[in-house]
């Protein structure tokens, strides 16, 4: 009980840090998914909206945590209160977590529209087709600690599955006693490693597209932002590899549960929940290093010279500054511009098929790794 509470813990933490850097990750241009000139990046205004909202988010991280934890004490070893706590958690924590940078995002926006910060300015787009035309090579070599792990867990089921009793558990309680029993067959049994091949082939399909993806090019530096923008998309498709390896030693620890291999159904949960955390913290680390779009990658090119551009204002095609609607834009992913990674173009019927099939697998995991 006391691993488990720790694993919820951690995993909240970890996500309240995650929402509290994001400010400091963010493209200097897009504060709080509001474009801005560069210049108008340091307003009062803008700087005033990162310590509330950075309060916020620490004040929301502390209390649900806490209560989380409380929850789960006074409640026991309950299955529904086990079952529920965590998404609700976790689920309560995202709601305060975007309320906190909805208000900073309002603030912003209406200091750039009482400021006129895009009266008398010339605007513009930047673009390197290069990234298409001589894109950057996939690491093939970190994709190898996922391929292993897979075929480790597919040897050691073939190896296991003779000895294999009648019957398999798919389900424990609260009290870590079997409550959940299906007639063993080749489908049952290699569950995780089929979700292993899922998972595997959804994280190096995304790092792939990483490599290619669109660019958000700043128009004032836009060299140097293409550079950035390379490094970036190598450091991406890393972690995403990084964390396809750790999302199958999760699986393959709950292969282990369901071949029978651990006896201890805590000891379990926590070869499942500590990997998948790691896989986190990586991506999150490498997001920290580089920033969106490799903004805070330390590199300087020379600019061609000419007048003065900024980029364009492009507030209207996004909602909230989170949810981006173009029929125009024929592009299916987008950059994100608060958070990490890419978000898709509501606009187009492609880009809400495209979320409902990368959601079907996250789904399809989290039922693996939790029956």
């Amino acid at each position: 009980m006391t691993a488990l509470l720790l694993l919820q813990a951690t995993a909240l933490l970890l996500f309240t840090a995650m929402a509290w850097a994001m400010p400091s990750l963010a493209q200097a241009t897009l504060p709080f998914g509001v474009r801005v000139p560069r210049e108008r990046a340091g307003e009062p205004a803008v700087t005033a909206a990162v310590r509330p909202y950075r309060r916020r988010v620490m004040t929301a991280g502390a209390a649900v945590t806490a209560s989380a934890t409380g929850v789960l004490l006074l409640a026991g070893r309950t299955t529904v209160a086990n079952a529920i706590t965590p998404p609700c958690a976790a689920a309560l924590l995202a709601g305060l977590d975007w309320a906190a940078y909805y208000r900073a995002h309002r603030a912003v926006a209406a200091a750039k529209a009482e400021g006129g910060w895009y009266d008398d300015v010339r605007q513009g787009v930047a673009v390197d087709i290069s990234i298409r035309t001589d894109p950057e090579r996939f690491p093939w070599l970190w994709a190898l600690p996922s391929l292993l792990v897979t075929a480790a867990t597919a040897v050691a089921g073939a190896l296991r599955y003779p000895s294999l009793p009648a019957t398999l558990t798919t389900h424990w309680n609260a009290a870590g006693r079997a409550d959940g029993h299906v007639r063993t067959t080749v489908a049952i049994a290699f569950t995780p490693v089929f979700l292993q091949i899922a998972s595997s082939a959804l994280l190096a399909g995304t790092a792939v597209f990483a490599l290619r993806s669109r660019q958000s090019l700043d128009a004032e530096r836009p060299r140097a932002s293409a550079a950035q923008h390379r490094a970036f998309v190598r450091w991406t498709t890393r972690g995403l590899l990084v964390l396809a390896a750790c999302v199958d030693l999760s699986l393959l620890g709950t292969a282990l549960i369901t071949w029978e291999v651990y006896g201890n159904r805590a000891v379990g949960a926590v070869a499942i929940g500590l990997p998948i955390l790691a896989g986190v913290a990586f991506v999150f680390a490498v997001a920290v290093r580089t920033g969106a779009q490799g903004s805070r990658l330390p590199i300087s090119v020379g600019e061609a010279g000419g007048a003065r551009v900024v980029n364009r204002d492009d507030d209207r095609y996004w909602k909230g500054g989170l949810i981006y609607v173009n029929r125009d834009d024929s592009s299916v992913f987008v950059p994100k511009r608060f958070g990490i990674g890419w978000t898709v173009n509501f606009g187009r019927p492609a880009g809400i098929l495209a979320l409902l099939a990368l959601t079907a697998v996250p789904v399809g995991l989290a039922v693996g790794l939790t029956h």
